[in-house]
């Protein structure tokens, strides 16, 4: 027999997953999608923000070093991509630089999670001085290079 009081909820069991995961970027991208005003009505279309959009021939200045748009969106390629990820281990950072990069990411990519901006930033160190460390390893161990893979 079935209960009338029974009640039927839509769940989107990716998202749920990525939450339970520890992707904070899930809830906010459900919290994005259907919106209540103070009224109780849902807001249509994305919320308005006072923001400025940067045209490629404006500079961004931060600290004593100048960036073009380009070096923006050169860093967005490398680092603010969502890349798919295949079987995941747990490793620790600094509590004050998870907090920054906390506190960072969901300005400039919202729905990044942590753990993903760590493992592009960890897999482009990696591309980037793999004969380094090839070479340093070599002096200590075998003589075979480890091959770096994304």
């Amino acid at each position: 027999m079935a209960n009338r009081n029974r009640s039927v909820y839509n769940v989107d069991e990716d998202t749920l997953k990525r939450m339970v995961a520890g992707d904070t970027s899930a809830l906010e991208k459900i919290k994005e999608e259907s919106p209540v005003e103070g009224d109780g009505k849902l807001q249509s279309g994305p919320p308005e923000t006072g923001e400025k959009e940067i045209t490629t021939d404006k500079k961004m200045v931060t600290g004593k070093k100048a960036l073009r748009v380009s070096g923006y969106e050169e860093y967005a390629e490398l680092f603010l991509k969502i890349q798919l990820t295949g079987t995941r281990r747990q490793t620790y950072i600094h509590d004050s630089l998870y907090r920054v990069i906390a506190e960072v990411l969901p300005v400039i990519a919202p729905d990044m999670s942590v753990p993903t901006f760590v493992n592009n930033v960890l897999s482009d160190h990696l591309e980037r001085y793999q004969d380094v460390i090839n070479e340093m390893y070599n002096r200590k161990a075998t003589k075979k290079p480890v091959q770096w893979k994304k």
